[in-house]
């Protein structure tokens, strides 16, 4: 039997996070796995994502030892910011560069960065 690629998705217990969780969960033959990164694991969402068979893991964007841990052994991830969180640019692209440096310090093959704020972020009219 071949080993499934692992996707880690930050922000799993999130609308655009969670949704992917489970779009990977409903294709048990696609040759993936899915790690939902959280800063909660114990949370309600975290749990009931666990129990739907995603392996949940504790991981905070401020935290790039966490991150790094999160993606270790990874295929790639879908990694989501939420700008609405803390209403900083600054943060926003901190955390991103987390992420960033997390994933190429690991080796991820494939990496998608996603944000609420679309365009805006890059200064598009």
């Amino acid at each position: 039997m071949v080993d499934k690629k692992i996707i880690s998705v930050v922000g799993a217990t999130g609308a655009q996070g969670g949704g992917l969780v489970r779009a990977i969960l409903k294709q048990p033959g696609d040759g993936f796995r899915v790690r939902a990164l959280t800063r909660k694991p114990k949370s309600e969402k975290a749990i009931e994502l666990a129990s739907l068979g995603a392996e949940v893991v504790e991981a905070d964007l401020d935290d790039p030892d966490s991150l790094k841990q999160a993606f270790q052994g990874g295929y790639g991830a879908f990694c989501v910011t939420n700008f609405w969180e803390h209403l900083s640019p600054e943060t926003e692209i901190a955390q991103a560069a987390n992420m960033a440096k997390a994933a190429s310090d690991v080796g991820l093959t494939h990496v998608i960065w996603s944000n609420a704020r679309g365009h805006a972020q890059m200064g598009a009219p």
